[in-house]
């Protein structure tokens, strides 16, 4: 799956409407609300917000008042088809006086949508399982090395006399670990979700 953590914008003029697509970064429902009411208040002259979402197993789209289906499922379907998660599309319409049509409306917002989407900084998400490791200083240096030739992340190290971190590395990573680290304490602490560009 793949997502966004830096806001996107762009904006597309079609006979005198202006198309204001908006992509964010959301990890709950809740704040994909607030988003929403804030780009109220940031476009408060538009006619129309037509928006979807993902988040997770929550999907939700709106046409805001537009004709049924031109809008809010072509945005949402976008997202789909792109594999996206953890976003929010809006697409603010200030209306210029000329009627599009229902196929023209429903090709401009989905256009719009495709460029604020292929325009943003896509990065993936990643499912990390957390290994909690305490090894020697020389170990570790040894760790270090192993990371930037295999891809894994080091975080949280803490210096006592022995140094304790987490890796993040795919499942079953313990074994490979354990192979090259017969002295150190490895253990599975749970999961975390990690974003790579």
């Amino acid at each position: 799956m793949f997502t966004i953590l830096e806001r996107n914008e762009i904006t597309l003029v079609r006979d005198r409407s202006s198309f204001i697509g908006v992509l964010i970064h959301a990890t709950s429902v809740e704040s994909v609300k607030q988003y929403l009411l804030d780009i109220r208040k940031q476009y408060p002259k538009a006619k129309h917000y037509c928006y979807a979402y993902i988040v997770g197993n929550n999907k939700k789209c709106s046409d805001d008042g537009e004709p049924a289906k031109t809008a809010g499922r072509p945005l949402l379907e976008l997202l789909e088809k792109k594999e996206m998660d953890e976003v929010l599309l809006i697409v603010v319409r200030y209306f210029g006086g000329v009627l599009l049509g229902a196929s023209r409306l429903m090709s401009t917002y989905l256009e719009t949508g495709v460029q604020v989407i292929n325009s943003a900084d896509i990065v993936t998400i990643e499912n990390k399982f957390i290994y909690k490791m305490v090894l020697t200083y020389a170990e570790y240096d040894e760790l270090q090395r192993m990371a930037k030739r295999w891809g894994f992340s080091i975080e949280n190290a803490q210096y006592e006399d022995k140094i304790s971190v987490d890796v993040l590395a795919d499942e079953g990573f313990a074994e490979q670990l354990a192979d090259a680290f017969p002295h150190a304490e490895i253990e599975v602490s749970g999961t975390k979700k990690n974003y790579r560009r």
